[in-house]
């Protein structure tokens, strides 16, 4: 008997869907975090944004993945609270 794995929901997470008041962004990489509120993150970009699509964003305003000297790097700009909000787990405080 084989075990079977439930896929994951094939719709990418929006901003809409997002219970939490406020959207944690934290990068591994340059040491950029903040939290910034949903309401205001709707109002900007739409409750139909995607997350990628937010992560793009923080993409194209970061300094260090920007810099010149620095072409090869990747920001690593993240959602920890949208990792919580997946695995069933309460937001960072």
């Amino acid at each position: 008997m084989t075990r079977q794995i439930p896929l994951p929901d094939s719709k990418p997470p929006r901003l809409g869907d997002f219970p939490y008041d406020r959207v944690e962004v934290a990068c591994n990489k340059c040491g950029r975090a903040g939290r910034y509120a949903k309401a205001g993150l709707v109002a900007r970009f739409g409750a139909d944004c995607t997350f990628l699509a937010l992560r793009r964003h923080f993409e194209s305003t970061c300094q260090r993945s920007n810099d010149i000297a620095r072409l090869n790097e990747v920001c690593g700009v993240m959602f920890p609270d949208l990792v919580r909000w997946q695995l069933g787990s309460k937001p960072s405080t």
